[in-house]
């Protein structure tokens, strides 16, 4: 019997690579990498993020995090902006253009996901709904992202 890491990663395998395989995967932007679209994810989930913010997120220090947002800027995924409410830090935004790939790639991830698990019933998907925030509320994965 297979133990549930093996089993969890291999469905873990198996979403992910329905996901990078689907045609309605956005094509917007061909060459970012594995890590680009992570912390490009990240960016769109956060609200109005900083470097700060999007550092904690991504749980990376705060001369990695400039080194990542100097590249989105220099290949124009984002843009950053003084703050409004202080002066002295920065607001980072995706452009329209990121925006709508990180939306499109969004709702795929979602529905292929929602696909993996149609074998089960609307109880057993809440069962397996309520286990992963359990799991997820005590493993300490979430403890950072939550401080934002």
């Amino acid at each position: 019997m297979k133990s549930i890491s093996q089993l969890f990663s291999e469905l873990y395998d198996q979403v992910w690579l329905n996901y990078q395989n689907d045609t309605n995967r956005s094509d917007r932007f061909p060459d970012l990498s594995a890590n680009d679209e992570y912390y490009l994810n990240l960016l769109f989930e956060l609200e109005d993020p900083t470097l700060t913010s999007f550092a904690n997120k991504a749980k990376i220090s705060k001369p990695a995090a400039t080194r990542i947002i100097h590249h989105f800027i220099k290949a124009h995924y984002l843009t950053k902006h003084a703050s409004s409410l202080d002066k002295r830090s920065f607001n980072l935004t995706l452009t329209d253009e990121m925006k709508k790939h990180c939306q499109q790639n969004d709702r795929l991830f979602d529905k292929v996901f929602l696909d993996a698990i149609t074998p089960l019933s609307h109880k057993e998907q809440e069962q397996l709904a309520y286990l992963m925030n359990k799991i997820d509320q005590n493993s300490g994965l979430s403890h950072a992202a939550k401080s934002d």
